[in-house]
């Protein structure tokens, strides 16, 4: 194995270390001793890898992405376009927050928390995601009113911002509170939110 490959396959470790911190801790517990102790390597060890916390941080968040990427957005891609990959894109996104185990949840809503108030490069990276996404959830939107289903008057980043606090609510419901009506509960949100944008319905 080339010296490279053993690097990324270090650096992939300790990402996939931080990523199972961060789902528990959230940013806060991503420091280099737990990290450290986690991987069972030394400091300096990770500094060969990582210069700074904050570096870890911004690897994390793109790590963090791209499993979000693929549990969520590339499986939903398989539904038609229109509303069939609006609902499919809600609902993995819903088990993104609900997968069973101790590494559930959304790893980047603690970010949103942890650095609202904080300036940095981090907090950027965070935004740049969350903008992002809404973003994906917009073009989902657009593509259902071009299919004729929602209303063509449909206002679409209304219908993303109740979208997204459906999400953030069930978010709660389920890691927080614990409530076995949670997804329930958000499923029948969602729907009244489909139903109130789709042609014929009164608004």
């Amino acid at each position: 194995m080339s010296a490279q490959r053993l690097t990324q396959g270090t650096r992939s470790l300790i990402l996939q270390a931080a990523f199972e911190i961060v789902c528990v801790y959230g940013f806060a517990g991503v420091t280099l001793g737990h990290l450290a102790r986690k991987v069972g390597m030394s400091k300096s060890g990770l500094f060969a890898h990582f210069k700074s916390i904050e570096q870890v941080h911004l690897a994390l968040i793109a790590y963090a992405v791209d499993v979000f990427r693929s549990d969520v957005i590339l499986p939903a891609l398989d539904a038609d376009e229109g509303l069939p990959r609006l609902e499919a894109t809600m609902s993995k996104w819903l088990e993104w927050t609900a997968r069973p185990g101790t590494f559930g949840g959304s790893p980047l809503i603690a970010g949103f928390f942890e650095f609202d108030d904080r300036e940095g490069a981090v907090r950027d990276s965070l935004l740049e995601q969350e903008v992002a996404w809404r973003d994906h959830l917009r073009q989902l939107v657009a593509a259902t009113v071009a299919t004729g289903t929602f209303r063509q008057d449909l206002n679409s980043e209304q219908f993303v911002s109740e979208l997204c606090g459906i999400y953030y609510s069930f978010h709660v419901s389920a890691r927080f509170l614990r409530s076995p009506e949670s997804r329930a509960t958000a499923l029948l949100a969602v729907d009244g939110l489909l139903n109130r944008a789709e042609v014929g319905t009164r608004h």
